[in-house]
C-alpha cells in the first residue's frame, strides 16, 4: 500500500466506526458506542499522522497526542474533551474500569459525547 492508500484506509475505517458508533447509541449500547466512538478518532488522527510524518503512527490510543503529532492545534477545552474520550478506550476495556463508566454511560451522557465527536471527526478528516 503506498502513503495515500493507508491514509484512505484509516479514514474509512473511521467513518465506518463512526457510522456503528451512531448504531449502538441507537440500540442502547452505551458503553460500547463510547469505545467505538474513540476508535473511530482515533483513527482519523492516525490518517492526519500519516500525511504529516509520512510515517506510521505509534501505536497509542491517546488522542491528544495523536494531534499533537499531526500537527493539530487544540484549546484546552479541546485536549479536556479528548482526554476524557481516550478514557472510553481503556474504561470499555479493562473490567476494574468498565463499571465506572458503565456508570455514566447513560443516554444523555452518550449522545453528548457523539455529538462532540462528531464535530472532532469532521475536523481530522479534513485535508490540511
Amino acid at each position: 500500500m503506498n502513503l495515500q492508500d493507508k491514509v484512505q484506509f484509516w479514514e474509512n475505517g473511521a467513518k465506518e466506526d463512526f457510522e456503528f458508533a451512531e448504531k449502538l447509541l441507537k440500540d442502547k449500547n452505551y458503553l460500547w458506542s463510547l469505545f467505538i466512538i474513540q476508535l473511530s478518532l482515533e483513527k482519523a488522527l492516525k490518517a492526519r499522522v500519516l500525511e504529516k510524518t509520512k510515517k506510521e503512527s505509534p501505536k497509542i490510543h491517546d488522542l491528544v497526542r495523536l494531534s499533537l503529532i499531526a500537527g493539530l492545534h487544540t484549546t484546552k477545552e479541546q485536549k479536556r474533551e479528548m482526554e476524557i474520550v481516550t478514557g472510553f478506550n481503556i474504561e470499555a476495556r479493562y473490567t476494574d474500569y468498565k463499571q465506572g463508566l458503565k456508570q455514566k454511560a447513560t443516554f444523555n451522557y452518550a449522545k453528548r459525547y457523539f455529538n462532540k465527536s462528531k464535530e472532532y471527526l469532521k475536523w481530522f478528516l479534513k485535508k490540511n
